[in-house]
């Protein structure tokens, strides 16, 4: 059974932990800044592929070969802890996860609806609609600073994750914030994820579509389902 509750504070002087799920170019590249960052800190990187971990093979963390949902479902389910889960998939996560433990309860993926005033959207393969509010492509660098954007130095008058908290119509719209980690690295906590899936099992009966979003200050992925 998955449980918000074991999840405890973690002590001050304890260094972060870190779930890494994908090790292509940009999990790799999360574990090597997430390493330099804090050599003390405990990494664990996933990825179906050997071949694919061998790229952080030269770094003192731990690696395992498994499907990326699979191993983050029996890493919550076990009560293991990480302060942070980091996604480097090339699909939506969160979405996926919250989806696998729902399906027995009728949870189906539904077709994400048209939605107004979202920047530059772009569905992709499995039906998720991808947002930025970037029409460029970023730094991977990028420090992501709050008020402003680092290319145009435009300010930025609402964070993304925000406006897509802020939908409106029949529906009931859910984010996760991506927080900022090191630069160009985005991740999240269990709690947020775990809390998330208890909400939505509470709706259960609502007979609304509940869209689901990973996002951070300008990017976003969303996804739908209903019971």
């Amino acid at each position: 059974m998955l449980n918000l509750k074991s999840y405890g504070k973690r002590g001050k002087s304890n260094p972060h932990s870190y779930l890494i799920i994908g090790c292509g170019h940009f999990g790799s590249r999360a574990a090597e800044k997430l390493f330099q960052k804090d050599p003390h800190s405990k990494i664990i990187v996933v990825d179906q592929s050997k071949k694919a971990l061998l790229k952080v093979s030269h770094l003192s963390i731990e690696s395992t070969i498994c499907e990326g949902t699979l191993y983050l479902k029996q890493f919550l389910s076990e009560g293991r802890k990480a302060d942070y889960i980091i996604p480097a998939v090339p699909f939506h996560l969160v979405f996926e996860f919250i989806h696998s433990q729902l399906k027995p309860l009728g949870g189906k993926r539904r077709k994400v609806p048209p939605l107004s005033g979202l920047s530059n959207p772009m569905i992709g393969k499995t039906g998720d609609l991808y947002t930025s509010l970037a029409n460029f492509l970023c730094s991977e660098d990028c420090p992501e600073p709050s008020q402003y954007c680092t290319i145009t130095k435009k300010r930025r008058p609402k964070p993304l994750y925000q406006i897509l908290n802020n939908l409106e119509g029949p529906f009931e719209s859910k984010v996760i914030r991506s927080l900022q980690l090191a630069p160009g690295v985005g991740g999240f906590k269990p709690e947020a994820l775990l809390g998330l899936l208890e909400d939505i099992k509470r709706k259960k009966n609502s007979g609304r579509s509940i869209l689901v979003s990973t996002a951070s200050l300008c990017h976003g992925v969303t996804s739908a389902l209903s019971f």
